[in-house]
């Protein structure tokens, strides 16, 4: 049976086609989903008061448009240190830590809508709701991970809280499968890492631990697989050197004893979309040249690739849609890198891993979201 892997930022279940009009005498009118461009969530760089912003490839006209949401806002900034971003029906939603806000903007305008304060009274409080991480969809609801250790579901219509619901130490990426909330808990790599499973149906919880579970950082999910990314630990001064960063698989067939194994070693970002998931790994400390691999969930096999012009990989995402796979990179300076320079994307095929465009982004590039809507067809 095929398995396919639920995106780590794009909810795909709008791919499916949907009937608006079944007139027997007349054409047939549908819903079909489509990729219109790839946002580059850039963090900034808090040391040099470099705020974070939103670079954005519009896929028709090829234009790059640098500090989007400035653009659309007057010049508003979005603060320090953006750390998600999610397009999901005619909303985008922007995370910032350093805020400890999401902005809701219009899909199409990236106007704001409203700024949602995770920190007040009606949210999830000063502690609880502090330095939000990731952002994941799933019905009427978006669900965002804090450093407070709670996830904040938030209606999409009304943008109230919902549901406050407490997880593990430090969560980070988090996705939802079958009503079922899966949450990486990195607890900072101090030792006391988890993944959550919340049954938002009747709020009962379970939390997996293993000992390769050290610094998950994303989730993702297929059948009765979950797909993470664990930073692994860092070793003694003076190098302290990343060890057992990768990526992992648990089988979950019995929660009670659960089987985990590592699928692509020392991985240290990862992009899920179909039945692959492509990585690299820069780990910490270490002199071993970049790896990048592609893993393929149905068949098993991991291969390797080396995409042209990337020195210093800073972020990968796919597109779930057009399949073409965006690599942002830092600006090579000297014997390292500037990382208060703006950073670059390559964009290149995802089966022969060819280069086919490039262009400029902001500063510290840390994730993609990418801008999918639906286009009116009929037949």
């Amino acid at each position: 049976m095929k398995k396919y892997l639920l995106s780590l930022t794009v909810l795909l279940s709008a791919t499916l086609f949907s009937a608006c009009n079944n007139d027997s005498n007349g054409p047939s009118t549908y819903l079909v989903p489509v990729s219109n461009g790839a946002y580059v969530v850039c963090s900034g760089n808090s040391y040099s008061s470099i705020p974070g912003s939103l670079t954005y490839y519009d896929y028709t006209t090829k234009n790059t448009t640098q500090n989007a949401f400035g653009a659309a806002n007057s010049g508003a900034t979005l603060g320090m240190t953006v750390n998600d971003a999610l397009s999901y029906g005619d909303k985008f939603y922007i995370v910032v830590a350093g805020e400890n806000s999401v902005f809701v903007t219009n899909a199409k305008t990236l106007k704001v809508i409203q700024r949602i304060d995770l920190t007040s009274a009606t949210m999830l409080g000063e502690t609880d709701g502090v330095s939000p991480r990731r952002i994941t969809a799933d019905g009427d609801k978006i669900y965002v991970s804090t450093y407070g250790g709670y996830v904040a579901a938030i209606d999409t219509l009304n943008f109230a809280l919902a549901k406050k619901i407490k997880v593990g130490s430090y969560p980070e990426g988090l996705t939802v499968y079958n009503n079922l909330m899966i949450v990486a808990n990195s607890d900072w790599g101090k030792g006391n890492a988890s993944i959550s499973l919340i049954d938002l149906t009747n709020g009962n919880e379970q939390t997996l631990k293993d000992a390769n579970i050290r610094n998950p950082q994303d989730i993702a999910v297929a059948g009765n697989y979950i797909y993470y990314l664990d930073y692994g630990q860092f070793g003694p001064a003076p190098t302290y050197a990343q060890e057992n960063a990768g990526v992992y698989q648990i089988d979950c067939s019995n929660l009670s004893n659960i089987s985990v194994k590592a699928i692509i070693p020392n991985a240290t970002s990862m992009a899920c979309a179909g039945s692959k998931i492509y990585a690299f790994g820069t780990p910490y400390g270490s002199t071993n040249p970049v790896t990048y691999s592609v893993y393929d969930i149905q068949t098993g096999k991991l291969s390797i690739f080396n995409p042209e012009g990337i020195e210093y990989p800073a972020a990968i995402g796919i597109d779930p849609l057009k399949k073409n796979l965006y690599i942002a990179a830092y600006q090579p300076a000297g014997t390292y890198y500037d990382a208060s320079a703006n950073g670059f994307v390559n964009i290149y095929n995802s089966t022969s891993f060819s280069k086919i465009g490039t262009f400029t982004c902001g500063v510290g590039p840390a994730r993609f979201a990418f801008n999918i809507g639906t286009e009116t067809i009929r037949y």
